[in-house]
Formats: C-alpha cells, structure tokens, sequence
C-alpha cells in the first residue's frame, strides 16, 4: 500500500490543469466540470499541505512547489498510458523492449543484426527509436524519454550520471569517397587535400585530428556539412566529397563498391559506442537477453 500517494483522479486533475495552464480547458480534456477539477486540487493540496497554485486575479500560476511536481507526474502518466497501449496491442503475450540508439547506427549496425536476436527469441518485440547526443548537458548525456527506454546503444565516453555503460565497440575513422571521384587508392595525404572535404557539423575536430596525424595542412573551413553520418554518408557514396567516416557504419558501402577507403591513415577516437540503461533495469528479462545478445555479437565480456 502506497500511504502518501493521493488519489488518481486528483493527480490527473493536477497535471492537465498544470499543463494546459487552465481548470477549465483541463475540465473538457477529462470530461468533467471546472469546479470537479478545482476540487480535486484543493483537497490534493490539503493532502499534500503545500499549495500547488496560485491565484491572480482569475489566473492560476503553478507555484514553484507545483512547477517541480509537475515533471515526474507527467511521465508517470506516460507511462502507464505506454503499458496500458502495449497490453491492448499485444495481449500480454509478447514482452515489448524499448530500444533507442542513433539513429546511423541504427540503420546502418544494429537494424540489420537484429533477425538473429528475433529467431532467438520470438517472445520478444523490439520497439526502436531515435535518439540523438544531448548537447544541452556537458557530458551530452541522452534523453531516455522519461524512463520509458529500456536500453539505449549511444555514442561517448562511458560516463553518464546515472545510467550503467557497456562498451561495444572502439570507433576508427576512415577517409572515403564515391569511386567515381577519386579512382584510386591516395598514396599521399596531401593528394586526400586536394579533393573537397565533406565534414560532420557535431564532430567538427575529426578532420583536424586526422591532418594533425597525416602532418599535412589545408584549409578546413570550405567543403559542405552535414548534421548526421547518414547524411555525410550519401553525399560521399553521391561523390560530393571526401568524408571521414566510422568504419563500422560504411561496411555495407564498402563491400559494394559504392565507396573506397582513399587513405591507409585513420582516427582511433577517444570515444566509442556504448550498450547504456538504467540500473534498475538488470531486474527485466528481456533486458538481460538483449544486453547479452549483443555483447556476445560485438565480442564484449561483461565484467
């Protein structure tokens, strides 16, 4: 028995009246009249003892009590609106995962890696979104959507407050182009200079980095760019440019002849991709088979 939680229907009431900044418009979200919706608050705020709202000349303002209330009601909700969908969806017969990663890495790695997994364990549905680094926090730590994703594959140093990290795999930097453009293997890096130089706008050091290691100088500020790898991938395959890409997310090119790798000389980045998750996870199932899984499939022991 949960003693200090209120009652549904009043935290239903906060949170509409809250987000919709108004007791009437929460009313006819919920079906019920302004004074059910006033009522409701008030007798939360006297269950509560702290004042949730202030009233100004007809307005309602959230109170600073109310304003931090407010975040961890509404994902609660989230929540149990997810559950409820998944179990009208599926019946409670097939365990759903929430799966987030880049999206490149999705597409390019974990996507078509994933039939293994489904013939291993049909039971379990994967539900895969996006996710993209998080650059309003210093350690560009992702945003689990409230805690509804279960696991996430993601791109950094390991270290994120909060969250467990396994690693998957090191990142290794390679300069390729369309073989329309270049139609050979680069002997020099001077020769790499010399054809346009397509760059990625959030890793704007990779080609300062790998110049530094080439010692070779050139001017980095023309060539086009591009926010995601999978848009920096199709402008090289299209022969816009020489790009520096992970070699993990151009096999695929590789192995067709849409692009070549024009130079032996690479970037081993700082970073790598990381399996991440909230610790409370560990206690899911389906969790701990995923999370397996995939290290067995890069390699990876869990320590």
């Amino acid at each position: 028995m949960r003693k200090n939680s209120p009652p549904m229907t009043a935290i239903r009431a906060f949170e509409a009246a809250a987000r919709r900044e108004s007791f009437a418009r929460a009313a006819e979200e919920l079906n019920v009249t302004s004074g059910a919706i006033s009522q409701q608050i008030s007798q939360l705020e006297s269950r509560l003892g702290i004042r949730l709202f202030r009233r100004v000349k007809q307005r309602m303002y959230l109170t600073e009590a109310g304003r931090t209330y407010l975040p961890p009601l509404r994902d609660a909700l989230d929540r149990v609106e997810a559950a409820t969908v998944d179990l009208l969806t599926h019946g409670g017969q097939i365990e759903n995962l929430k799966v987030a990663s880049l999206p490149t890495l999705a597409t390019r790695w974990l996507v078509p890696r994933l039939v293994p997994f489904n013939q291993e364990h049909p039971e379990i549905r994967i539900s895969l979104s996006a996710v993209d680094l998080n650059f309003a926090t210093a350690e560009r730590a992702p945003d689990l959507a409230g805690g509804q994703i279960d696991l996430c594959l993601f791109y950094g140093d390991g270290h994120w407050p909060g969250l467990k990290s396994i690693p998957l795999m090191d990142e290794e930097l390679i300069t390729v182009a369309s073989p329309s453009l270049v139609l050979r293997h680069l002997n020099t890096p001077r020769e790499v200079t010399q054809y346009p130089m397509l760059h990625h706008s959030t890793r704007p050091e990779s080609w300062l980095e790998w110049c530094a290691i080439a010692e070779v100088e050139t001017d980095l500020t023309i060539g086009h760019s591009f926010e995601h790898f999978f848009m920096l991938i199709e402008a090289a395959v299209s022969g816009l440019g020489v790009a520096l890409l992970p070699r993990v997310l151009v096999e695929r090119e590789l192995a067709f002849g849409q692009l070549i790798q024009v130079s032996d000389i690479t970037v081993k980045s700082r970073r790598g991709y990381f399996l991440i998750y909230p610790p409370d996870r560990e206690a899911n199932m389906k969790v701990l088979l995923f999370r397996d899984w995939l290290c067995r499939n890069t390699g990876r022991q869990l320590k």
